[in-house]
């Protein structure tokens, strides 16, 4: 205790007696104090170094990532846009689409059932807004601007001259001939003239739509004095319009059955018969809206906005690649016709594609079936088979159809809005997916079934209106299907219906890129079993038909189950 006191230069109580003090040792103290500063010096020093490093590093990172959107992009098309499309691409973009479907919308729509109707009404239009077009491109033809989304897309073209240049060679030499596939554009589009008239005869009915709405228009307008006059002849028309889309569901189903117009025409005069239904709706929907709103002056003949649009606007919508009508649409200022011919040799490109998979790959696989036994080993090893061939017949699908043929129509018509689809690839779960896979028909489910029914038929709930979203989306997908395969096998519905809302609880907790491997998965599993066992129906009921149809189970009994191979 002493030694220690008289060691740090405080007088010990011994000393204090004698009445002696010991002089103080500053320079034990200040040694002492130069010690700590120093150690704090250095701990300061090291941690603020570390600091700076961590935000030298972030500042890097972020400079790296501007660098790289300036380097890659600083060559986008600009005649649609007349600005950079990449670097605004995103905040373009973030538009109602997104906005509409999220769960934080729908549940603030939820929360309005203590409001009137009509104030829900207001509520919910503004929650759910219309979309509005702009002059965009596609997103795959803005990153195709990058010089390593271009590198792979040129891989996979050498990819498929390699695979052509294969099967012909491998049949010339074997056959000593050279089909490109002429079987399956024989067998595929037998009696395509038929499936042409009818299609010509439902444009020209599609196109006498206009005539009937605005004779109903102008009847009404003259019945304004005369309120149960006025509703009785609505209603008539109402049950007109009802009958006569009916009958554009029917009567192409029927001819392609009565005609024997075969699978790849019947799909394209079907999805047609679709593309014409939803068209029409959309107008007469959008017109008859205005008109019940008093937003239409069908007697006035100004070229004013509140009269009804001349015919020529409703016939480029006919034919423009998007399913809401509006007036008037954003246009580019001319048609960029390399443009259009690099879409066209991809259109025709997909089609010899399509027809070499079937040939070479699904029908030597699947032809059998009906012929030999049925059993979990053959299925499960054909499954594995098809895994390959199914997603490229349905990514280069989805390219041909949403990207090529979109906007090869879009630049003939100079249609601005070229957004067809969005990052689908990129989705961590199934609602993602189905939002962004296809933009044209999601756009008017959302607008033409979703809303009408949120305020119409459910009023305010937005389960049942989701429900319905789906139940229609599934029926629409099964009626080209089914019937250019002649057969009953709903399995895209269930799925459909099914996967949605497995799926959606499987992966809504998981992170972003858990979720998209997930997803990724299960779309290669899904794909498969559809192509799977579609073709493998379609094959057993050509192999292995019904002797007989007894009673109305025989018709939806598949015949992959009622085969007996003797």
């Amino acid at each position: 205790m002493v030694a220690n006191s008289e060691r740090n230069g405080i007088p010990s109580d011994q000393c204090i007696q004698n009445g002696t003090v010991p002089p103080r040792n500053y320079d034990a103290e200040l040694h002492l104090v130069r010690h700590k500063l120093e150690a704090f010096h250095s701990n300061l020093l090291d941690e603020v170094q570390q600091r700076m490093s961590d935000i030298v590093n972030d500042l890097e990172k972020d400079l790296r990532q501007h660098e790289l959107q300036i380097r890659e992009f600083q060559n986008p098309i600009t005649t649609v846009t007349g600005t950079n499309p990449i670097l605004e691409f995103h905040e373009n973009n973030k538009d109602s689409y997104e906005e509409r479907y999220s769960d934080r919308r729908r549940k603030d729509a939820n929360r309005m059932s203590g409001k009137s109707r009509e104030e829900q009404n207001k509520q919910f239009l503004k929650k759910f807004p219309e979309k509005v077009f702009q002059s965009r491109e596609s997103y795959l033809t803005t990153l195709m601007q990058v010089g390593h989304i271009r590198t792979i897309y040129n891989i996979f073209i050498v990819g498929f001259v390699f695979y052509l240049i294969q099967n012909v060679l491998l049949e010339y030499l074997a056959n000593g001939r050279m089909t490109l596939g002429a079987g399956i554009f024989q067998t595929g589009f037998t009696n395509l003239h038929y499936a042409f008239g009818v299609w010509l005869v439902l444009n020209a009915y599609t196109c006498s739509v206009y005539y009937a709405l605005k004779i109903w228009s102008n009847v009404r307008s003259k019945l304004h004095q005369h309120e149960t006059l006025q509703s009785l002849w609505s209603s008539l028309c109402l049950m007109g319009y009802i009958l006569g889309v009916f009958m554009c569901l029917y009567l192409p189903a029927k001819y392609c059955f009565k005609l024997d117009i075969k699978y790849a025409s019947a799909t394209a005069l079907l999805m047609e018969t679709l593309r014409l239904v939803m068209k029409q709706h959309a107008f007469v929907r959008t017109i008859c809206g205005r008109v019940m709103r008093g937003k239409l002056k069908s007697g006035d003949t100004s070229d004013s906005p509140t009269t009804i649009p001349p015919f020529s606007r409703y016939f480029y919508y006919l034919f423009a690649p998007t399913f809401l009508y509006r007036d008037s649409y954003p246009r580019t200022s001319c048609i960029r016709w390399r443009f259009v011919a690099a879409r066209f040799v991809e259109c025709v490109a997909y089609v010899f594609l399509f027809a070499f998979l079937m040939e070479n790959h699904l029908k030597p696989g699947l032809g059998n079936f009906g012929k030999m036994e049925l059993n979990a080993a053959l299925l499960v090893r054909t499954l594995f088979q098809l895994q390959m061939t199914s997603m490229i017949m349905l990514l280069s699908g989805f390219y041909f159809l949403l990207h090529s043929w979109s906007n090869l129509t879009a630049e003939l018509l100079r249609f601005g809005d070229r957004m067809f689809y969005r990052d689908w690839w990129t989705s961590g779960d199934i609602f993602e997916y189905f939002r962004k896979w296809n933009i044209l028909v999601g756009d008017w489910l959302y607008e033409y079934i979703f809303k009408d029914f949120y305020l119409y038929v459910f009023k305010g709930s937005t389960a049942a209106c989701g429900m319905a979203v789906f139940v229609i989306s599934a029926i629409a997908h099964e009626y080209f299907i089914d019937i250019s395969l002649r057969l009953f096998f709903p399995l895209l519905a269930i799925q459909f219906i099914a996967s949605a809302f497995s799926l959606s609880h499987i992966t809504k907790r998981m992170s972003k890129n858990m979720g998209n491997l997930i997803f990724w998965f299960f779309l290669f599993l899904g794909n498969a079993f559809d192509f799977l066992f579609y073709v493998a129906e379609f094959y057993t009921k050509e192999n292995c038909p019904k002797a007989s149809y007894e009673s109305w189970s025989d018709l939806l009994l598949p015949h992959l189950l009622s085969c007996k191979v003797k």
